[in-house]
């Protein structure tokens, strides 16, 4: 992968989903204290990642009709997750609401991603070109870091 592509925000959020599928297979593994440590991962990489798609991916893709319809479904599939994930992070890891929880997480993750990785990603490819897809993934980039220090402030709440 040359350093251009590593930048595009579609290389970037699949990145972050691949990152994600293996946090939740680690998460299956884990028990005691590396249960809670992996959680409060997921919890981090799946909140940056929702509040930069929707401050810089969900924006730009409203400004073209091949892309807008799939804004709505995928700010809904992030309004679910942090509501699980607020429910999720008080419980402790070896409890059976929180185990629940976490397989319903993961399914609703796992079927966000295929949806957004195949139908949504050939939608953005049609529309947009390689140097606003560029320039997205520097902002995608951006807001993740911006954000970190509050999503990890949120985590200890």
């Amino acid at each position: 992968m040359t350093k251009t592509q590593a930048k595009d925000i579609l290389s970037l959020i699949e990145a972050d989903h691949e990152k994600v599928e293996q946090l939740f297979e680690q998460m299956a593994e884990a028990k005691g204290a590396k249960a809670h440590t992996c959680f409060n991962q997921i919890y981090k990489e799946l909140t940056l990642h929702a509040k930069a798609e929707e401050l810089v991916f969900y924006p730009a893709m409203l400004e073209y009709e091949e892309t807008k319809q799939y804004v709505e479904e995928a700010e809904s599939e992030h309004n679910s997750a942090k509501i699980l994930l607020e429910q999720m992070k008080s419980l402790n890891p070896k409890d059976e609401e929180f185990q629940t929880k976490l397989t319903y997480l993961q399914e609703t993750m796992l079927h966000h991603i295929e949806e957004e990785e195949s139908e949504l990603f050939e939608a953005v490819e049609s529309c947009m070109d390689e140097s606003m897809l560029q320039k997205l993934g520097e902002e995608f980039q951006a807001a993740k870091q911006k954000l970190e220090s509050e999503v990890d402030l949120a985590l200890t709440q």
